[in-house]
């Protein structure tokens, strides 16, 4: 029979477009799902949405933004309490830590300070969520076997606005080797060298570490039951290898938990002998 035969297997042109359309849509269309099943999941997972203000010592803030951005702080299993995050990175004394939900300074002393009241307006949600060392900033590449803390000529800061300065004027006192400024070695932590960007000065080490600031999380005493819900929900995400690799980021370490803070009258005995020195 005479008539035009096709070469058997080849596709007319329809055909091929045809198949195209077919191709892509295998391609697009679990993408499309799985964009779809993900906003579904997430507005069924969401049966509360409320805002979460998180004031916390510079260094924190910087690793929290971070962490945020990238999905920190999402409802757990079991948990329905969505939460929009902000962080505000606020210094001891600032007004800002009145207003916010989630307070995390260096250490909670500031919240024992005498005369703040802040023990009654924070409660304590985590005694650590990071860690950073706390002592004498020695010049580059000198060993730290030979320092002796409680022997040495320091230079602090105004203790009731520096936290490394505190906590060495309750451990050690306040005698003839303490200062305010001057030629003796300065009190820092970590993450205070790290961010003066001098590189003749190391952070503390060996010897020369005397504490650590243990970077709790406090809640507002008034906090409601959602707001405190979303808190847990960024407290249990910290369980991330994100976080920890964040934290490695900025010079911060682990959480590691202290004993218990010093208490009011611990703190107020060493700023009178502060002031009277």
């Amino acid at each position: 029979m005479a008539g035009i035969h096709r070469r058997r297997g080849r596709l007319s042109k329809e055909g091929r477009r045809l198949l195209g359309g077919v191709a892509l849509l295998a391609v697009f269309a679990p993408v499309t799902a799985y964009t779809l099943n993900a906003a579904i999941a997430h507005v069924q997972s969401c049966g509360t949405e409320v805002t979460l203000d998180v004031a916390a010592a510079p260094e924190m803030a910087a690793v929290l933004e971070a962490f945020v951005a990238a999905g920190g702080g999402a409802p757990s299993r079991g948990s329905d309490v969505c939460a929009d995050i902000t962080v505000e990175a606020v210094l001891p004394g600032d007004p800002a830590i009145a207003d916010a939900d989630v307070w995390i300074p260096e250490t909670a002393l500031w919240r024992n300070m005498p005369g703040s009241d802040l023990a009654e307006d924070w409660d304590v949600f985590q005694e650590s969520t990071a860690s950073a060392p706390v002592g004498l900033a020695l010049p580059a590449g000198e060993g730290a076997d030979q320092v002796y803390p409680d022997d040495v000529d320091v230079a602090l800061q105004d203790p009731r606005t520096h936290a490394a300065s505190l906590m060495w004027i309750i451990l050690f006192g306040v005698d003839e080797h303490t200062s305010e400024g001057g030629d003796g070695l300065p009190v820092m932590s970590g993450p205070e060298v790290a961010a003066l960007g001098d590189e003749g000065i190391q952070p503390p080490i060996g010897a020369a570490q005397v504490a650590q600031f243990e970077y709790p999380m406090l809640v507002s005493a008034g906090l409601g039951d959602d707001e405190r819900e979303a808190a847990q929900n960024l407290l249990r995400s910290y369980a991330s290898a994100n976080y920890t690799e964040l934290l490695g980021q900025h010079g911060l370490g682990p959480a590691n938990p202290q004993p218990a803070p010093s208490s009011e009258d611990v703190i107020a005995a060493a700023l009178a002998a502060w002031d009277e020195r």
